[in-house]
């Protein structure tokens, strides 16, 4: 664990729930995972932005999630899957800059398979926007050299901690770099990720409310 960016956290998920909604999405619409090649099953249409028909299939588990805070981000809600574990993903952090409040976390609901998120030294002067997504607003950073030689020795040398993704859920903080690496596949997690949260709530009082309702 790494204190206040990535934490194991104490609820109850409905996992009969989950895995029901999983079997019911696995042959519905899906996204490829940005620049991956997991598969997500996500609530909108990456390209397009619009809406799919998980969002009304998820309704079930995200009015429950909803009761923490109401706002949601589509795009990076849903299962995530991978079946291989030379299949990981890259380094990042996820962000909502464009948002009336600044705060952003995503829970992490491991369904089967294993994976660990690393999570690495962020200096501003190394990491870049790449890309806006369907509605025009940047959401994620990368490291600038992620395609030069030496890009694994460059995130080992700024490695400062990682988290076992596997019985347990986890409580993220996305907004420093990590990236995710499967230990054991196929891997599914599902993963909520609330936004546009007042500054008042802070990693571990978002936490605690959370933990509070589900």
């Amino acid at each position: 664990m790494i204190k206040d960016i990535a934490e194991y956290i104490d609820i109850n998920p409905d996992m009969d729930l989950i895995k029901s909604l999983f079997d019911e999405v696995n042959s519905n619409d899906f996204n490829s995972f940005g620049k991956t090649q997991w598969i997500s099953y996500s609530l909108e249409d990456r390209a397009t932005g619009k809406d799919l028909k998980n969002l009304e299939i998820y309704e079930p588990l995200l009015s429950e999630h909803r009761k923490v805070h109401p706002n949601i981000k589509k795009r990076d809600t849903g299962f995530n899957v991978s079946d291989s574990t030379k299949k990981d993903l890259y380094a990042h952090a996820d962000i909502d800059f464009h948002l009336e409040y600044p705060n952003y976390y995503n829970i992490v609901i491991p369904v089967f398979g294993r994976s660990v998120i690393e999570y690495f030294e962020t200096k501003r002067e190394e990491i870049f926007l790449p890309e806006k997504d369907a509605h025009g607003h940047w959401y994620y950073w990368e490291f600038k050299n992620r395609n030069k030689p030496g890009y694994e020795e460059f995130l080992q040398e700024r490695k400062i901690g990682e988290i076992e993704v596997f019985d347990k859920p986890v409580f993220i903080d996305t907004n420093t770099m990590h990236r995710v690496i499967v230990t054991e596949a196929p891997r599914c997690a599902w993963v909520t990720r609330w936004n546009n949260v007042p500054k008042e709530y802070d990693y571990q009082t978002f936490k605690k409310k959370v933990e509070s309702i589900l």
